[in-house]
């Protein structure tokens, strides 16, 4: 009976991946021109500037050599943010099929890293708490309509995630083998995404319950967060060999003194948590679950929840300015969420348990409802005609052509169109293009700007229709 029950737990898991699968593949191959295409371009193209001339992990570059990201000319267009692993797999899958394409290789990488994430995510909460709030907490994280968008875009997050629960289930094994395989799992999710550490509380409270055990001595644990900081630390200290590589960041930390202002309170926990995340409703089930949490899962559980507090603090800027930014704390929204929901199910000695099923499924259906009526619009191309523009561009221009693609900064145009340039035009335009042999202007507005460019008679106009024009540029010297 036992191994029935057993084998019905990976039976119901497998369910709960086809469906999360079925999801994520929901409009895979949108070009990357949707929500936050800014930083997926961004990321897509170290991948593209990898296959095209080489895999160079120590020097990442992408095709925007503006000095938009760092506020220094990035002639080389170096991208010295984090260490390029999920550029290296998102090359390895696209390798694997090229009909797929960067755009889709890439997402599809970011959908394999999330069915780990859930799988994982369930192995870690069996062990801490059983299969029922196991398959519970697997299944949000599922479904959940911010979770599965942030599943499958070219962001590395999804895979810093899953390299994290991996680490953190090979943790709670009573193996030093798994112990040390921990530490690089971990080692990998910081080099992914160096926001990892705020999550690893329950590493801590877990060795403390389990120091008397021999591989948590404590020199073992020091050679562990050895192993796990240092090479986040080496590379820190590498990058910054290039400065022009480097995006400001300062902003990160409390843009416009936001933190823990009431804009702050609104932004983060009226309209990303309470609405975008948990659809209002899911407000119920994630009261319940923090009220419910007690024993040693409980304090992992609650250790996991001050890393999310602490991360939405620290970085206040980039959690504001950006809703991706939460997006690394689904797996704790998914289990204490889950919590809750089991709560109302299962509710204590007093309380009415059939008004507690209705309240919860009520409140699920409400919560994915109004989660995806948030969420959906992310899914539309925000403006197709870049993606139209930058096809007609690479289809036409030479291979060594740069290319001024104005789109206010945001590098999602230039990405279209396949070629290393400037996504805006913020100085003297003769200045700009000094020493580059072809450059050409791919404008898809009209404006006084590009008109005046297409009139210049040094500038020659290579093709032009309704919705964009494409200028070859200094034709003829300068004045």
């Amino acid at each position: 009976m036992k191994k029935v029950i057993k084998r019905l737990d990976w039976l119901i898991l497998a369910a709960i991946l086809i469906l999360a699968l079925i999801l994520r593949l929901y409009k895979i191959d949108n070009p990357i021109a949707d929500w936050h295409s800014w930083r997926q371009a961004d990321t897509a193209a170290v991948t593209r500037v990898f296959n095209e001339q080489g895999i160079d992990l120590l020097h990442p570059r992408f095709e925007d050599i503006s000095s938009v990201p760092s506020g220094k000319d990035n002639p080389n267009g170096y991208r010295m943010v984090e260490f390029p692993l999920f550029n290296l797999l998102h090359l390895g899958v696209y390798r694997l099929d090229p009909k797929l394409g960067i755009d889709k290789a890439g997402r599809l990488t970011s959908v394999i890293s999330s069915l780990l994430s859930i799988i994982f995510l369930f192995l870690i909460v069996k062990k801490l708490s059983g299969k029922l709030l196991a398959i519970t907490a697997a299944f949000l994280m599922a479904v959940m309509p911010f979770s599965v968008f942030y599943s499958r875009v070219v962001l590395p997050e999804p895979l810093m995630i899953a390299l994290l629960l991996i680490s953190f289930y090979l943790f709670l094994q009573a193996s030093r083998l798994t112990f040390w395989l921990s530490a690089v799992f971990l080692a990998a999710a910081l080099l992914t995404k160096p926001y990892a550490l705020f999550f690893t509380l329950p590493y801590l409270f877990w060795w403390w319950s389990h120091r008397k055990e021999k591989r948590f001595s404590l020199i073992s644990m020091f050679a562990f967060v050895a192993v796990a900081l240092a090479p986040l630390g080496v590379w820190r200290l590498w990058i910054k060999q290039f400065p022009a590589g480097i995006p400001a960041s300062d902003w990160l930390y409390n843009n416009l003194g936001i933190r823990l202002r009431p804009a702050w309170f609104r932004w983060l926990f009226g309209e990303r948590y309470g609405k975008l995340i948990l659809g209002y409703w899911g407000l119920v089930p994630l009261g319940f679950g923090l009220l419910a949490l007690s024993k040693l899962d409980g304090w992992i559980y609650r250790g996991l929840v001050i890393g999310v507090l602490a991360y939405l603090t620290v970085f206040a800027g980039g959690n504001v300015q950006h809703d991706y930014y939460q997006a690394i704390t689904m797996p704790v929204v998914a289990i204490i969420t889950a919590v809750g929901f089991l709560e109302l199910v299962r509710p204590k000695s007093g309380l009415n348990r059939p008004m507690g099923v209705l309240l919860a499924g009520f409140s699920l259906f409400l919560m994915l409802f109004l989660s995806w009526y948030e969420i959906r619009g992310y899914y539309q191309i925000n403006n197709p005609v870049i993606v139209e523009a930058g096809m007609a561009a690479d289809r036409v221009l030479p291979r060594s052509a740069r290319v001024i693609a104005p789109y206010n900064g945001d590098t999602a145009f230039l990405y279209q169109t396949n070629r290393f340039g400037w996504p805006v035009i913020n100085t003297d335009l003769a200045t700009m293009v000094a020493n580059q042999k072809e450059v050409y202007f791919v404008s898809v507005n009209f404006d006084d700007q590009t008109n005046g460019i297409i009139k210049d008679p040094r500038h020659q106009v290579v093709e032009r229709n309704n919705k964009w024009v494409i200028v070859k540029l200094f034709t003829s010297s300068p004045i």
